[in-house]
């Protein structure tokens, strides 16, 4: 058995998609025998963790008064209406992200007084954002070995804009270097993250991707779609990924112009929270019927809304961002329908292609996407149970046996 501290800003009971990685370690990870701590943000909200020993959660800035977009963030992890704006202007500020400011100062006190009061094994920090690994480097310096992991890149295909100056750009880099030159190991989600780190740090490199729970127990969700139609369904945010629907809008319009009797046949239901962007460009879209918003759904809710649709859509940013393979993915996979990715080029397609549960198209081609939703329609693949080595189960396996490693 080994004492593992798992460190990540979101958490259950977050609905935020990122929350799942968490939750599928730390349930696991102790059902195989070892003890898990995990050290999160007050962000997440409240409560237990499945196969946790131990939650510490930290105070957050965000949650404060100083925090003048608690609306909008409240709107974007889908416990208030409306739609949630664009990321804060302090994003493009503060290196290596907000959270060095808002969340880290708690944070990376309570790790070191939790590494005093138990002797850790081994301390897993899991980012974005990537200030959270520094709190692994502290550790690393108390003698914990250090795994660090990625969800996104640091420096690599960064989900935000670029820094505007070169003195930032500069001072992330040399973060990155010095933070990372002491992880005991790197593990990433996608093989192009691997690929990235593998060639800039001397570290071993890990692909553990992210997954589903078998044991999720979809609930709800009945009447939210249209049974004489195939319905194709995107659930979470895009928006917050950097990704935009306009493309796929444009597709649809092509396809209710050139084929109007195959559009008839096809809806687009998104269920979760929007940007305000996202909500004018589908009232604008002048494409009633063919496409429709239910809202933010509790998380059994949207499980049930997967099983229950003809097909599945991951909409991405494409070639800006070829490592991306959101979260949602997996709940797909695990869904069982078949899954349409917008970013041909992305490793969610691969996955997709190499699962045989789907096929993709281009992110930013509405001709493309008009293609891919007529083959949907006239010839929709078929698709077997989802992959074992994408359940969490398997996953936390993994990290076990890395874990093992780096602590030997």
């Amino acid at each position: 058995m080994r004492s593992v501290l798992l460190v990540a800003q979101l958490s259950p009971p977050s609905e935020l998609v990122a929350a799942r990685r968490v939750a599928g370690f730390a349930k696991y990870l102790a059902r195989l025998g070892h003890r898990v701590t995990v050290l999160t943000s007050r962000v997440s909200g409240e409560g237990k963790i499945e196969g946790a020993a131990g939650v510490v959660r930290a105070n957050d800035m965000l949650l404060t008064p100083l925090n003048w977009r608690r609306r909008h963030f409240a709107a974007l992890s889908g416990q208030a209406g409306g739609g949630y704006a664009p990321p804060s202007a302090l994003e493009r500020v503060v290196v290596p992200d907000l959270a060095a400011v808002t969340w880290l100062p708690f944070a990376l006190p309570a790790a070191l007084r939790l590494a005093r009061a138990e002797r850790f094994d081994c301390v897993v920090t899991s980012s974005p954002p990537a200030s959270t690994h520094l709190i692994g480097r502290a550790l690393r310096r108390q003698g914990v070995c250090w795994i660090a992991d990625f969800r996104d890149g640091w420096t690599f295909e960064r989900q935000e804009q670029a820094w505007p100056l070169g003195l930032q750009r500069r001072a992330d880099a040399g973060l990155e270097r010095h933070v990372l030159s002491r992880a005991r190991a790197l593990v990433a989600v996608t093989e192009p993250i691997a690929a990235d780190l593998r060639e800039r740090f001397d570290a071993p490199v890990e692909v553990i991707t992210n997954g589903f729970d078998p044991e999720d127990e979809p609930s709800g969700g009945e009447g939210l779609l249209d049974d004489s139609r195939h319905s194709l369904v995107h659930t979470g945010r895009m928006a917050a990924g950097r990704s935009s629907p306009k493309a796929l809008l444009a597709a649809l319009r092509r396809l209710k112009e050139d084929s109007p009797e195959l559009a008839a046949r096809l809806e687009v239901v998104f269920a979760g929270p929007l940007s305000a962007e996202e909500r004018e460009l589908l009232a604008a879209a002048d494409l009633d019927g063919l496409v429709r918003t239910v809202g933010a759904l509790p998380r059994s809710e949207a499980l049930a809304l997967q099983r229950r649709a003809d097909s599945l859509l991951v909409v991405t940013e494409g070639a800006r961002r070829r490592s991306v393979a959101t979260g949602k993915l997996f709940e797909y996979l695990a869904a069982g329908r078949p899954v349409l990715v917008l970013g041909e080029e992305t490793e969610a397609a691969r996955i997709v292609e190499r699962a045989g549960a789907g096929f993709s198209a281009s992110a930013t081609d509405p001709a493309s996407i008009a293609d891919a939703l007529r083959h949907l329609l006239e010839s929709p693949p078929e698709t077997g149970e989802a992959p074992a080595e994408f359940a969490y189960p398997e996953l936390s396996s993994r990290l076990a046996d890395l874990i093992e490693r780096v602590c030997r």
